[in-house]
């Protein structure tokens, strides 16, 4: 019995000595995006610090190893990556997104009367700021702090008001029948994921508008993805308009496969 708890001493020693380790992996890692060397583009971000592990004189095993560790925590939901990620991407002086708001999104609410709406990941608030400038009371959710404060200080330039929620797809309250319009625009949300989409369906109002654009592939050269996704995916609301084709997106500004729905739940 007794080598049998030493040996489990020891063992609690070796794992709390690893687990150490992938901590001090995971916040280097955080930190060195936090710098100017990192890029703000979350497709060169992984390649970049491969280099410079490489660099610092790690073997290709340590490399790989290292990039396992980060990986791992970096696909947690609304983990702290996507915060500091974030952060750095509104905050770029060069942002490779479109700052102004989705003309899809403004074509969409054409004719329709201002109600509640949400603005699902708002990022720096470039649509909930058109929102409310139509005569939306409008709520919006994000994890990045620095999306926020932006958010709200656009707002208050436009003379809006606008309610910034800091939580993730996870965390935030969506309610019931609560929104007469609820707008995903790049959204970073899969529509695979029915526990989000029930929450989603939940939240709208008998006759409340859905409004979604987003990569209907991977933003990369040649990608098709599924052949009408969004309109499969919301086939039990009313489909007023649907568009499934390459077209510059707001997120990266390159030629993309994109989905696009305008959808009434009845």
């Amino acid at each position: 019995m007794k080598y049998f708890l030493r040996f489990s001493a020891i063992l609690i020693v070796v794992v709390c000595f690893a687990q150490g380790d992938e901590e001090r992996s995971w916040k280097a890692f955080l930190d060195w995006v936090k710098t100017p060397a990192a890029p703000d583009n979350p497709a060169e971000l992984m390649k970049a610090y491969a280099g410079r592990l490489a660099s610092s004189g790690l073997s290709e095993p340590q490399v790989k190893a290292q990039l396992g560790i980060v990986q791992k925590h970096a696909s947690q939901p609304g983990g702290e990556f996507t915060t500091v990620l974030f952060d750095k991407i509104y905050a770029s002086s060069a942002p490779q997104f479109n700052t102004e708001p989705s003309a899809f999104l403004a074509r969409a609410i054409e004719g329709l009367p201002p109600g509640k709406a949400l603005d699902v990941a708002m990022g720096q608030g470039r649509n909930a700021i058109l929102l409310a400038r139509k005569g939306w009371e409008v709520t919006g959710y994000d994890v990045s702090p620095g999306g926020l404060a932006a958010a709200a200080a656009g707002a208050a330039k436009a003379g809006v008001r606008i309610d910034a929620v800091r939580k993730s797809h996870e965390e935030f309250d969506f309610g019931v029948a609560r929104w007469d319009l609820i707008a995903m625009i790049f959204p970073g949300v899969s529509m695979d994921d029915e526990g989000f989409l029930k929450r989603v369906r939940a939240s709208l109002k008998p006759g409340g508008v859905l409004i979604v654009e987003q990569f209907n592939a991977p933003p990369i050269e040649g990608a098709k993805g599924p052949p009408n996704a969004l309109f499969k995916t919301f086939q039990d609301f009313r489909v007023l308009h649907y568009e499934d084709a390459v077209d510059t997106s707001d997120w990266g500004k390159t030629k993309a496969r994109i989905g696009r729905i305008v959808a009434v739940k009845e």
